[in-house]
Order: structure tokens, then sequence, then C-alpha cells
């Protein structure tokens, strides 16, 4: 996941390029402009990762790291992830600390996190964790929107920023217009992902009380 991220966020980039400029929010010229400016960066990565060889010694980990998990006992990794999922679930209790996007997205991190441990339970025979894969996987959707549209945005200033130092200056007026206009829409996901992060703390922290009751 770490070392495909980045791609994945570029991927996402391209897809809400393509959108604003079907939107008419960014002329054909500034998004071809983009597009190119995007396309060598994700061939190169690949590229690079190719060369060095990185992928594969990664590869190569996992698959030790795998063999010795299989070696063990599954009741044994079972509990384990009970225990894991436990502390994931605890941290969930906590809406983010203050209204700043830092916060809102090291909350969504834990969302991941504890999502995907109630999937492993799952897919190890504990059913009574689909509810929870549902719930959370509703809250990171939500969560994902914001967070991906909030780097689309910081993508497009470094863009706008590259562009007035190089003298682009229609470029650069026009991706500080895109800016302004996906502001408010931005706010709204941002509230939109605030509320769905304190809804999910406070459905967390019931269910304990009700468990502890």
């Amino acid at each position: 996941m770490r070392s495909l991220s980045s791609d994945r966020q570029s991927e996402v980039d391209r897809a809400l390029l393509a959108r604003v400029r079907a939107l008419g929010l960014l002329s054909d010229d500034a998004a071809t402009a983009l597009e190119i400016r995007w396309k060598p960066a994700i061939a190169a990565s690949r590229t690079d990762r190719a060369a060095t060889g990185k992928e594969e010694k990664q590869f190569h980990r996992l698959t030790r790291k795998l063999r010795r998990l299989a070696s063990r006992p599954a009741t044994e990794e079972v509990q384990r992830l009970i225990a894991k999922r436990s502390e994931a679930e605890a941290g969930l209790a906590k809406p983010p600390a203050r209204d700043d996007d830092r916060s809102l997205h090291r909350f969504r991190i834990r969302v991941k996190r504890a999502r995907y441990l109630a999937e492993d339970l799952v897919a190890s025979g504990r059913p009574e964790f689909e509810a929870s894969v549902a719930r959370e996987r509703a809250a990171q959707d939500v969560l994902g929107r914001w967070n991906d549209l909030r780097l689309f945005l910081a993508r497009i200033d470094r863009e706008r920023t590259k562009a007035e130092r190089r003298g682009a200056v229609r470029l650069a007026a026009e991706l500080e217009d895109l800016t302004k206009a996906l502001e408010t829409p931005l706010a709204g996901l941002r509230r939109e992902a605030t509320a769905t992060a304190r809804r999910l703390s406070a459905s967390i922290t019931s269910a304990a009380r009700a468990r502890s009751a």
C-alpha cells in the first residue's frame, strides 16, 4: 500500500483533472499542459523502482514474513488480530482533536487501519465484524473524497507556483481561478468528513458502553 500510494494519488489527480476540464472549470489548453506534466512523473517513478529492484526486494521480504505467519497456529493469529482491532477501535472512539486538516487526516488513517483489521477478522471466520467493516467503509469513503480533493488542490497550487516562476501567466491565472472555484466544494467535503468522524466516534463510544453495561 505504501509503495503504491503515490501512483494511486496520481491516478486520482488525473481523474479529477479530467472532471474539472469536463465541467469547464479549466480550459483545454491548461488541462492538456497539466496532463503532459503529470504523465511523465508517473512513468519515471515506475521506471526508477523497476531499475533499482526495490519492488522485488519488498516482495521477497513480504513473502518471508507471510511464511513465518503461516507457521503459527491460526487461533493465535486471530487473537492477535482481535487485540489489534480493539486497540484500533479505541483510537476511533476519540474524534479529531481539532477542526483542522491534519487532525482529520490522522483520523482517516485510523479508520482505514481499523477497517482493514475488521476485514481480516471476517476473512478469518469472525462474521461479527461485518457490521464494523460496513460502517467504517462508509466513513472512509466520505473522508477519502475530502482527502482526494484536498491533495488535488495542493498539487494545483504547486503547479500554479511553478507556472508563475517560469512566466506562464495565463496558466497561473487559470489555476488560481480553479482553486477559488473548488474552495467551496472542499469546505463542504471537510464539514461532511468532520461530521462523519464525530458520528463514528460517538457510535463506537456508545457501543463500548453498551458492552460494558
